[in-house]
């Protein structure tokens, strides 16, 4: 009588057995891959928003501000938050990363951005945003759940909080505001809010423009540590240095290490989910990946190389990093 051909169970096993090895194996080599391209796809995008910076320089004759109030809050010098939403300079920038039509719908410096939002259609423009203001290596959410922005009349929360204030699309790409703790009216870094018709142009950056951090990352959430990323377009007020207000949810300063979970103030540094450290845009458009291992201190001299690489003209040699 023939005997059947066919697996025995023990060697059903084994090759099952195999299998999972070889896809234990593989797993990790398929992740890198996956970061890689996505790593790259940042890197690109931060190469766009250097791109956008030059052509609004060569525009305008100088670089954009921060935050910007329209013409009506200039003229009242009055921004409450809760109730004030600032432009930001994701939204300068959109004429120069081939949005127009989303910045002539939105009337970005024309109308009060709070106003603006208060329009169905408006609002429905600002929470799709861009992509290109995204790290795909970011898992966040398409909208920024905690930092809100005003809308209408806003509400009598100053950190946005009530009903009058509404959730908008997120950004994970930031600008270099100080090699301290964040600040509207003495900044050293590349950007802040336009006080007092001060703008930057590119003789200002003495330290020269390769030595220049102009934007950075900011992640949603690592570790155990919500970062909140930042918003698109529209800021809360501008407030100089605070979690829920103004300067935070557009820049970023150089006091908090790159990646720090320690503090909830970490929420106003330079973070990413890209493993070991963030990729950041420098002013002469080149982008570079800074370990979060970077040479730095929390005081407030300016005495260490991530500390350097933010501020525009303390005059000190870099060397590696």
């Amino acid at each position: 009588m023939a005997r059947a051909k066919g697996f025995t169970l023990v060697e059903l096993l084994v090759v099952i057995a195999i299998i999972g090895v070889l896809i234990a194996l593989l797993l990790p080599a398929v992740q890198q891959a996956r970061e890689a391209a996505r790593r790259m796809q940042c890197s690109n995008n931060l190469k766009q928003i250097g791109l956008a910076i030059h052509n609004y320089h060569d525009t305008y004759g100088k670089f954009p501000s921060a935050m910007m109030l329209d013409k009506a809050r200039l003229d009242v010098s009055s921004c409450p938050e809760g109730k004030c939403g600032t432009w930001a300079w994701t939204a300068f920038l959109l004429p120069q990363v081939e949005q127009s039509n989303l910045y002539d719908l939105l009337q970005v410096g024309k109308l009060p951005g709070e106003v603006s939002l208060n329009d169905a259609t408006r609002l429905a423009a600002a929470k799709e945003g861009f992509d290109g203001y995204r790290c795909p290596s970011s898992a966040s959410p398409d909208l920024n759940t905690a930092r809100k922005v005003p809308a209408g009349s806003g509400d009598g929360s100053a950190d946005c909080t009530g009903s009058g204030c509404v959730e908008i699309a997120l950004a994970n790409y930031i600008g270099a505001n100080d090699s301290n703790t964040l600040d509207r009216d003495t900044w050293n870094g590349f950007m802040a809010k336009d006080t007092n018709g001060i703008v930057f142009k590119f003789a200002d950056f003495t330290d020269g423009t390769s030595n220049t951090i102009a934007i950075g990352e900011r992640t949603w959430r690592l570790a155990d540590r919500n970062l909140r990323a930042a918003t698109q377009l529209v800021a809360n007020g501008d407030t100089a240095n605070h979690s829920l207000q103004g300067n935070s949810y557009v820049v970023g300063g150089g006091r908090w290490p790159l990646n720090c979970t320690n503090s909830q103030d970490c929420d106003r540094g330079f973070s990413s989910n890209h493993p070991g450290g963030a990729q950041f845009l420098f002013l002469d458009g080149s982008t570079h990946f800074l370990a979060e291992t970077i040479d730095h201190d929390t005081d407030s001299a300016v005495d260490s190389v991530y500390e350097y690489l933010i501020c525009r003209n303390d005059g000190n040699p870099i060397g590696e990093y």
